[in-house]
């Protein structure tokens, strides 16, 4: 028997909530991290009994929601990031999630 759904406090999203809001699973809202394309969670911890979990604002969701279908359409990671600012600028937003600086793979650092 599956058990009720969590009922989503107003302040604060789980990893769980991501997932099943988006329909993916736990390495992607770790991708999507990473990416920009959410916001890095808050770590808490319950002590040794109650173990550590991340809590991401509740706006999250509805972001991961959106993420979800322009992947889906197949939209790029540099596309939805756009996306992602232009939606932040409408809603007068500075920008919920930045996308982490790029780090340049296999290129040099100039000297010889």
């Amino acid at each position: 028997m599956t058990p009720p759904p969590r009922n989503l406090d107003p302040s604060f999203a789980t990893t769980e909530d991501i997932m099943n809001a988006a329909g993916i699973t736990r390495k992607t809202v770790a991708a999507w991290v990473a990416c920009g394309f959410l916001p890095t969670p808050i770590r808490v911890s319950q002590g040794t009994v109650g173990g550590v979990f991340n809590r991401f604002p509740a706006w999250a969701v509805e972001r991961a929601r959106f993420v979800a279908q322009r992947r889906a359409a197949g939209f790029t990671q540099d596309e939805i990031l756009e996306m992602l600012a232009e939606l932040d600028a409408r809603q007068g937003i500075a920008g919920k999630a930045a996308a982490p600086p790029r780090k340049d793979k296999g290129r040099s650092s100039g000297r010889k």
